[in-house]
């Protein structure tokens, strides 16, 4: 036989996929995509959908986003003040790890709620 020199196993059943992990994998893996384009070799090159700006002091403007959305990080705050690229660089590295422990699952409900409701046919 072919696989004479493997341990053969049952395949294990797929379990239904979780609507809020769908979620939460979807704004991680947006975080690592924005860590990927703050890389001091991709700083230069231009990238749609970044998620900071510079003020007119020169200072970074970090809106953590679901979608178009961005997310609410205190009561009425929704953007992470960084003096340089290597805070904001840190800025998101907290935020991914703040996002895995479900600290925005809420939030990530809410959003997409609200564009589900935008796409359901009126009466």
């Amino acid at each position: 036989m072919a696989f004479e020199g493997f341990k053969l196993v049952a395949a294990p059943k797929r379990e239904a996929s979780d609507p809020a992990s769908k979620r939460k994998q979807r704004l991680l893996m947006q975080i690592d995509h924005q860590l990927y384009m703050a890389e001091p070799e991709n700083r230069l090159r231009k990238f749609r959908g970044r998620w900071w700006t510079t003020d007119a002091e020169g200072k970074l403007m970090l809106s953590i986003k679901y979608g178009k959305v961005p997310l609410e990080l205190a009561k009425g705050k929704h953007a992470i003040a960084c003096n340089d690229m290597d805070d904001l660089v840190e800025a998101l590295k907290k935020a991914k790890a703040i996002a895995v422990d479900g600290t925005f699952d809420a939030q990530l409900a809410t959003i997409s709620g609200q564009v589900r409701a935008r796409f359901k046919k009126g009466a």
